[in-house]
């Protein structure tokens, strides 16, 4: 019986590795995408990778004997298992909250996985550059709240949507010959295109390294145009400055994968998710350092222009030592903000994104904002309510409670400097929310330094 049981084993594993998929949907440098179904099996280099199974944002894969539990990496790094690395690029649910748009059409299954082995950069530095030009001290933190796929208000409709590519804050360089942007790869200019803001145009690269690849650059500042059609690039040769949009001075960075040239209006379908790429040509590493702070103001929802679109609206990331702690069945991985001129705030209540695809409630009654820092004694204090709406909050500063404060609308208000002991290299910020969700919770800003 044994013995049988054995020989079954045996050819049941034989016919999942013949079913196997063995080649990826598409490639660009040593990275390999795979679009899984739940429960079908990849076979990478000879190493069986399974997709078990999808709760919300989060996606659970076995290597051989292995599992790990990995977010769609909108703004997270390749997870490393039994010799590979990998990350998640989309996933159905991921692709419900736009699915029309053509942005995730590179999906057509449950998930697409993006698989390299373990110590093989994800691109070559040999073969590609950061975006941007060094030469007059770009500094870039990736904290801008425009990142791969995030979930955002377009200001043609007011409706949500996902957002094609990266955002790169360049508002210290709008209508300056600074920050030259600059060929990822060797590339030849397909089109220069006028974009849909005033003074911007939109330039698309396709890649002569990896066959399907482009590059488009949005939001250029017409007037600083180094490129014309049909022109090769050497990588890191010049394309011109960023213009932005009225909001903001930023380039809209997408990598897309076609089999045919995209056309203007086409050219963000088939959206490739390159954080962990874009993260590697930057710091050349693909494992983030934690950063921590010894004080600090964290400034929440005000307009892009005036907190380079910092937002701090987010789930919580190691590197960049700040965020919410978010649950995976918040799809949006972030909260709410709103701002009017020069003010704003992060709005909490306990249904949020309501009416739309994103629509999440809360099983607590409230939200928790972490900052990593030394550990010690600390001051601090938060300034709360919402710009528009009447609001009802109480602060919790590790465990040092305020009282709770239900303002008017438009009213804001400091707490009370508290001073609380840090043991757990955590700074814990809890917002209390109304529980029965008919009043939103502000919070505007924090600020904090450590005593001692």
């Amino acid at each position: 019986m044994i013995r049988t049981i054995l020989i079954f084993l045996l050819f049941s594993g034989l016919f999942d590795a013949a079913d196997a998929q063995t080649t990826p949907c598409f490639t660009w440098g040593n990275a390999s995408y795979f679009n899984m179904a739940i429960g079908e099996q990849v076979i990478y280099k000879g190493t069986a990778v399974r997709l078990i199974n999808i709760d919300g944002r989060c996606n659970q894969i076995a290597v051989r004997k292995d599992t790990i539990w990995l977010e769609v990496a909108q703004r997270s790094l390749p997870g490393t298992i039994d010799g590979l690395n990998l990350f998640v690029a989309d996933n159905r649910n991921l692709k419900q909250l736009d699915p029309d748009s053509g942005i995730h059409d590179l999906l057509t299954k449950d998930a697409l996985v993006c698989i390299t082995e373990m110590g093989e950069a994800l691109i070559d530095l040999d073969q590609a550059v950061f975006p941007v030009a060094f030469n007059d001290g770009f500094i870039w933190s990736g904290e801008e709240e425009n990142y791969i796929f995030s979930y955002v208000k377009t200001p043609v409709d007011d409706h949500f949507r996902t957002y094609p590519g990266i955002g790169i804050d360049l508002s210290d360089a709008r209508g300056l010959e600074k920050h030259w942007l600059v060929a990822v790869e060797n590339c030849s200019v397909v089109w220069v295109e006028e974009g849909d803001t005033q003074n911007s145009a939109c330039v698309l690269l396709k890649s002569e390294n990896h066959e399907g690849i482009y590059f488009v650059y949005d939001r250029l500042y017409q007037k600083n145009i180094e490129v014309r059609k049909g022109q090769r690039l050497q990588r890191g040769e010049l394309i011109g400055t960023a213009w932005g949009d009225q909001n903001w001075g930023h380039l809209q960075l997408a990598v897309v994968y076609s089999e045919e040239e995209p056309k203007y209006e086409t050219r963000y379908h088939n959206c490739i998710n390159f954080f962990p790429q874009l993260y590697y040509l930057y710091y050349k590493q693909t494992y983030g350092i934690s950063k921590t702070f010894g004080k600090g103001r964290i400034v929440f929802g005000q307009a892009p222009y005036l907190n380079r679109n910092v937002q701090n609206a987010s789930g919580f990331r190691e590197f960049f030592g700040k965020g919410w702690l978010l649950d995976r069945k918040n799809l949006a991985g972030r909260v709410e903000w709103v701002y009017n001129g020069e003010e704003g705030n992060v709005r909490l209540a306990k249904t949020l994104f309501k009416k739309t695809p994103a629509e999440y409630t809360n099983p607590n009654n409230y939200y928790c904002f972490n900052i990593n820092v030394q550990n010690g004694v600390y001051r601090i204090r938060a300034k709360i309510g919402d710009i528009e709406k009447k609001s009802y909050q109480k602060i919790s500063f590790d465990g040092v409670e305020t009282p709770y404060y239900e303002l008017p609308a438009g009213q804001q208000k400091w707490t009370a400097e508290k001073v609380v002991r840090v043991t757990d290299h955590k700074l814990s910020v809890r917002v209390y929310i109304d529980s029965s969700g008919k009043t939103v919770a502000g919070l505007s800003e924090i600020v904090f330094q450590q005593s001692y």
